[in-house]
């Protein structure tokens, strides 16, 4: 039987999103909540990505509230309302006009020869920080999300939302999947300059994964640190995780 993901029930950390005038992400003036201080002074965990070393530290309070469900297929309409002159839909098909006076198109394979083949798309907002386009993509037995460039139409495939950090030097995107095994766990690192991005590592993480989270400063983010017990039941504890 065919095991396609599930469109209606994608959870994604929408609050914790950065900003963007097709979304209900939080606005940029917003005062950012002090991460509380560590419970110590050692690291739990660590992982590299690139050339940067991540440092994991407990933390005694969480910042976050309940991850948001979003249901990108009844958002999209709105979405498109608001990026009208940029992007329309036509039947299933997403046509971004460029900057360049091309169009570049997303197009989804609903009834592929292939199993593999199988993938719906939908448009998820305009993000001012990024000054790309944001679409939702869902296949046979995953998911991830697409950068847009809305200058020359490049795509940028990425595992999870993109966060850009304040500095706007680097993204950072997490994804989480203990139990499947079908979506990436773990997190890439891309940086930023004049609205492109350009991949400098991922790291597949093995023991637990990110759930929520958000850049404090340039160096700093606060995080959920996911793990699930042999009974499949997620547990979550607040982290800090210090970029080296």
């Amino acid at each position: 039987m065919k095991q396609y993901l599930s469109l209606l029930t994608a959870v994604v950390l929408w609050t914790a999103c950065h900003p963007s005038t097709a979304s209900n992400s939080t606005p940029a003036a917003e005062t950012t909540v002090p991460v509380p201080a560590s419970t110590s002074e050692q690291p739990i965990d660590s992982f590299r990505i690139g050339n940067k070393q991540f440092l994991v530290y407990s933390l005694t309070k969480s910042s976050f509230g309940p991850a948001t469900e979003l249901d990108y297929e009844s958002a999209e309409g709105s979405q498109l309302t608001r990026e009208a002159a940029k992007v329309q839909r036509q039947g299933d098909s997403l046509l971004f006009t460029l900057k360049n006076g091309k169009t570049a198109v997303l197009a989804n394979s609903k009834n592929p020869a292939i199993d593999e083949d199988y993938a719906v798309y939908y448009y998820a907002g305009y993000q001012e920080d990024l000054q790309q386009h944001l679409a939702f993509g869902s296949y046979y037995e995953s998911s991830d999300y697409l950068l847009v460039n809305p200058s020359n139409g490049k795509q940028t495939h990425l595992w999870g939302i993109p966060y850009l950090s304040p500095d706007k030097q680097f993204v950072i995107c997490p994804s989480f999947d203990l139990e499947a095994g079908f979506n990436n766990n773990g997190f890439e690192l891309y940086s930023y300059e004049n609205g492109n991005v350009k991949l400098l590592g991922e790291t597949d993480l093995q023991h637990w994964g990110p759930g929520q989270i958000k850049w404090v400063d340039a160096h700093t983010l606060e995080a959920e640190y996911q793990t699930m017990d042999t009974a499949m039941n997620i547990h979550t504890k607040p982290v800090k995780i210090i970029m080296q």
